[in-house]
């Protein structure tokens, strides 16, 4: 992590010195407020050389779209001949080893160069970017949240550790991509222990990602990291109960161990800035799980989401929940509004909750399984039909349909058994347009239910994304590959966990545990293409994190190592012929990252598969950050 400097300038604004502000025929209006990412550069060795990456930001495509090229230089000397303008990648051949830095060029002019720096580059000498853990015995890392903590550009991680005996305090830790820790905020006992008289499913009051061994910890993932007030850097946000040890000592002193709270932590220090208990609709009922996120509920500003989940009676007893969303101002965090599911809805959650635009208005919605709530707090449908499932997608999965759609699997089992196997839908008014078919006679309830499924785009040959469930049986009726315009595509199915760009065309690659394969249409077989050593996954088979942190606009993979000592990240160096803005800066991709429960497989808001030929200029901007609380975006490797 970097000091922040003062008076230090932005490409987005270093560019705008140069060319006038395009019309609005041109690029849409800027609205909502995004991180100010500084370049990401990284480099690689690969082959007898280096490879380069870099991201091609958001606001400069937003303001220039492609007249903006790139030069590269390694110790002051420029490597290329002529610009660099299909990608955002280089592979440098020459010998030895040395500094690299990048300029863009916009309409042939040459920008002002990015800082050479040494001890603060990313090291992949490896092949893989090491992050040492603190101490931590017994420990393991569940999930990782990137945010940019300092305002300096570049994304740091928060990391959650859950005691692998599970009795003993969940640890929030926040570290930079270099390898430092910068706290530790220790959730205390109230993050592992039962308060008497909870029902079989209600989570410790300060649980985490899911870290009790009781029923319900599949709903307790209260943490997401976001810059909500507007100062560039990001905040941490979190479920607290008595016994909550911050970086700095304080502790929160709770008149009992079942009150929850939410505090809002200063993701450069790690110390509390600000606290409110949760709404108290279902106190009765014990502590609270859910989900948090974050959704931008007006089209500019970023809101916390907050999902309260509780169970009455046992196991089979009856979920009640409630969405209350709130606004922080750098000092206060204030209630927006609250929306209760009443009781006897049919609307049922999912493990994990969605936070995107489905009606393409601008402002976000909230998508939980079979409903979504609008912007407003209303409630917008429910599936008609669809209960309860483990996963569900939303994206633009059909190129030649206007709007979003979604993929969606059904549960079966406690007697409880859905009418279909999945369905996909369109995701503004949640009307099913394709349904899975149950087999006529099944063996059991359970035959029925289906763990897991995707959407990924893997057959060029079909326009559209396909999709595919866990089922086994490849006779069923609803097993196999679909694509979304042209039905089933194979009988066979590859891996069904999450969907990735990994190499260096604009499909997808399928990740599984910590390994990447490619689905081969022709032989209706997966190949692994990239497979590293001597790390591991965690809880359902998934990495702490997947997504594009780093480098151009492909996806980064973070895993534990084996040892539970240090995280590793690696990148692709798969040469690509393609250039897209980095998708950190695209709203529903990046607002995928807050949200957690059961990991889900990241998309954008726009169609991105094999037959992507534009991708539209987002209609983002950068905070407005006073010259002496200004970020320096420095760009290096």
């Amino acid at each position: 992590m970097r000091p922040r400097r003062l008076g230090a300038v932005t490409a987005a604004v270093l560019l705008a010195g140069l060319l006038a502000a395009p019309s609005e025929a041109d690029a849409p209006q800027a609205r909502r407020v995004v991180e100010n990412l500084d370049r990401g550069l990284v480099a690689v060795p690969s082959g007898d050389g280096t490879f380069l990456s870099w991201r091609l930001l958001g606001t400069e495509y937003a303001t220039y779209g492609n007249a903006i090229a790139f030069n590269v230089y390694k110790d002051g000397r420029r490597l290329n001949r002529t610009p660099v303008i299909k990608s955002t990648t280089y592979q440098d051949n020459s010998s030895g080893t040395g500094t690299y830095t990048v300029r863009a060029v916009v309409n042939g002019h040459e920008q002002k160069p990015s800082s050479a720096t040494h001890g603060a580059a990313l090291n992949f000498a490896t092949g893989y970017a090491e992050i040492p853990l603190a101490a931590a015995d017994g420990y393991t890392v569940q999930h990782a949240w990137p945010g940019d903590l300092d305002g300096d550009g570049r994304y740091e991680l928060v990391v959650s550790r859950l005691s692998r005996t599970r009795d003993k305090p969940d640890l929030l830790e926040a570290y930079t991509l270099t390898g430092e820790r910068l706290w530790r905020v220790d959730l205390g006992p109230g993050s592992y222990t039962q308060v008497p008289g909870n029902g079989a499913n209600d989570p410790a009051p300060a649980a985490i990602s899911g870290s009790t061994a009781i029923g319900g910890y599949r709903n307790d993932d209260n943490v997401t990291v976001y810059d909500l007030d507007g100062d560039g850097r990001s905040e941490v946000l979190v479920h607290t109960a008595n016994g909550t040890t911050f970086a700095d000592g304080a502790q929160v002193a709770a008149n009992s161990p079942a009150n929850q709270f939410i505090s809002v932590i200063d993701g450069a220090t790690g110390v509390e800035r600000t606290r409110q208990p949760v709404p108290d609709d279902f106190v009765a009922d014990g502590p609270s799980g859910g989900h948090f996120g974050i959704a931008y509920l007006d089209g500019v500003h970023p809101s916390l989401v907050t999902k309260l989940v509780t169970r009455v009676g046992a196991k089979r007893g009856a979920f009640r929940k409630l969405f209350q969303t709130w606004d922080f101002n750098g000092t206060d965090l204030k209630p927006r509004w609250k929306y209760v599911v009443p009781d006897g809805s049919p609307a049922t959650s999912f493990h994990q909750i969605r936070t995107v635009d489905v009606d393409q208005d601008g402002k976000d919605e909230i998508a939980d399984g079979n409903y979504v709530v609008n912007s407003d707090g209303t409630l917008r449908y429910v599936v008609d039909g669809a209960i309860h499932g483990d996963r569900f997608d939303i994206a633009d999965l059909d190129p030649d349909r206007p709007g979003l759609e979604g993929f969606a699997i059904q549960q079966s089992e406690l007697g409880i058994v859905s009418d279909f196997p999945w369905y996909y839908y369109d995701a503004d008014t949640g009307e099913r347009l394709t349904t899975g078919v149950h087999p006529a006679n099944p063996e059991s309830d359970e035959a029925l239910d289906v763990g897991r499924g995707t959407a990924a785009d893997i057959d060029p040959a079909h326009p559209g994304y396909e999709y595919w469930t866990s089922t086994a049986d490849v006779t069923a009726p609803g097993a196999g590959v679909r694509n979304v315009q042209d039905g089933k595509v194979s009988t066979t199915t590859p891996s069904v966990n999450f969907r990735i760009w990994w190499d260096g065309d604009k499909g997808s690659e399928l990740l599984d545990y910590t390994h990447v394969e490619k689905w081969d249409p022709a032989t209706e077989t997966s190949t692994r293409v990239f497979d590293p050593s001597g790390v591991v996954s965690g809880a359902r088979n998934a990495t702490p994190f997947y997504g594009d942190i780093v480098g151009d606009w492909r996806e980064e993979i973070l895993a534990e190592t084996d040892d539970h000592s240090a995280l590793r990240l690696y990148t692709s160096t798969e040469p690509t012929p393609t250039r897209i803005y980095t998708l950190a800066q695209n709203p529903e991709y990046r607002l995928g990252w807050t949200v957690r429960g059961y990991l889900q497989s990241t998309y954008t808001d726009f169609y991105l598969g094999t037959e992507t030929r534009r991708v539209p200029k987002p209609a983002i901007t950068t905070p407005r950050i006073p010259a002496e609380g200004a970020a320096s975006h420095d760009d290096h490797a």
